[in-house]
């Protein structure tokens, strides 16, 4: 490829910068974007744009942060889970913070007058049905959740009925039986077990407050001229974004497959149980996802010379896992064609990837998807900017064969590639 310009930037990483400011510290979620990266994207190359689209919208940080920059109309973002749905609607949805502290004390008198009638067996509050519910959680936890529900549901406004569920899905992560630090499933030990006695009226008011403090500062200071779309729906498809209507793409797209890399699946799963959403719903988010099928062959159109060599490194070594890899950019190709329609001449996508290691090969995703991009020949490479990730919840080292001592280099970096569309 000619003209790339690629280049380690360490202003980049805001190693010491705090993150939660607003609405971004309401939920947790795998892989998310910094905002102070979205933020500096968007003041650099949305200066004069009025419509954004994060088609990997996750917990919404693109959308939040284009909700409080001043030049935007509208926003898009799509997302195929429900958690991150619900999460980016409410990050982004300006409520009044002193009717959510009415709401908030009468939401607590509320749990605080069932428990007491709980306790004394004067009431029966319906616990969820799913399958290891009391392997994933304490029995008191599981009363003491119910009894939260129950009383968040009794909400009329759905605005702030959201808001709350937003704090509940995280308190469910918070007191369950999963080890802290772990976006898969994991069950603590027993020693861990029996240390763990969370307080689950206590975790749910402590992350109630911290997300009103950050809704007043939202409040303050919010576009109200912007629209927000949130799209349950997935850009390797058509969606319902009109043609030639988006001029800045800011995104952070999945590492690779989600069985393999991010398990965006399991991290939501608890959440998503306690508030009710099916079966199938939950249990297929990571096959649903791109690259969640593989491919039959190794056999592609792709357009990427980068990719293909890839491809035969990694087939020398195990050609189930070059399938892997594979489907994954299929399904990626898809979200090109889309993206090539959705934005104007002139539109800059802004593209945060991670550079993953298969079989001791690193990918470089970077490359692939700009040539991707560029096998149309509609689209000019800017920069590529290299940024550590400093505050990342994923082992600096793992063990990709499970042989004890056998260590591979996780994802410590991240690329920041720039392309405008001509």
């Amino acid at each position: 490829m000619e003209n790339r310009i690629k280049f380690k930037d360490e202003s980049w990483d805001f190693r010491n910068d705090f993150t939660k400011y607003s609405n971004h510290g309401f939920h947790t979620y795998p892989a998310m974007m910094i905002p102070q990266v979205a933020r500096r994207l968007i003041q650099m190359y949305g200066k004069d744009k009025e419509v954004l689209l994060d088609p990997f919208m996750g917990s919404g940080t693109a959308l939040l942060e284009a909700k409080l920059h001043k030049n935007f109309k509208k926003a898009y973002g799509i997302d195929i889970n429900p958690l991150a749905l619900l999460i980016s609607k409410v990050k982004t949805t300006p409520i009044n913070p002193e009717i959510l502290k009415e709401e908030y004390n009468q939401l607590i008198s509320r749990c605080n007058t069932d428990k007491k009638a709980v306790n004394f067996r004067e009431k029966e509050i319906k616990k969820p049905d799913f399958y290891n519910l009391e392997f994933w959680f304490k029995p008191e936890v599981i009363i003491d959740l119910a009894i939260i529900k129950e009383s968040i549901n009794r909400i009329e406004d759905k605005d702030i009925k959201d808001f709350f569920l937003v704090v509940f899905s995280e308190t469910v992560r918070n007191v369950s039986n999963t080890r802290n630090g772990e976006y898969k499933l994991y069950r603590m030990n027993r020693s861990m077990m029996d240390k763990h006695k969370p307080n689950t009226f206590e975790v749910f008011k402590g992350k109630a407050s911290k997300n009103i403090v950050g809704m007043e500062e939202y409040f303050k200071i919010y576009n109200p001229k912007c629209q927000v779309n949130i799209l349950a729906e997935d850009t390797r498809n058509l969606t319902s974004i009109p043609t030639n209507s988006v001029d800045l793409i800011v995104t952070s797209p999945p590492y690779g497959d989600s069985r393999t890399t991010v398990a965006y699946g399991q991290f939501s799963r608890l959440g998503l149980q306690w508030l009710d959403y099916g079966k199938d719903e939950v249990s297929n988010i990571d096959k649903v996802s791109l690259g969640g099928i593989p491919t039959k062959d190794l056999h592609n159109w792709l357009d990427s010379p980068t990719l293909k060599k890839t491809l035969d490194e990694i087939s020398k070594i195990d050609t189930c896992r070059a399938k892997d890899v594979l489907s994954f950019y299929v399904d990626f190709n898809k979200c090109v064609r889309e993206l090539h329609r959705v934005t104007k001449k002139g539109a800059f996508m802004c593209l945060v990837v991670g550079n993953r290691t298969v079989k001791g090969v690193q990918i470089p995703t970077d490359e692939i998807i700009l040539e991707l991009f560029q096998s149309k020949n509609h689209y000019k490479h800017h920069n590529t900017f290299i940024r550590n990730i400093p505050h990342k919840r994923m082992p600096k080292l793992n063990s990709p064969t499970n042989i004890v001592g056998n260590h591979a280099v996780t994802m410590n970096e991240e690329w920041i590639v720039i392309i405008e569309k001509q």
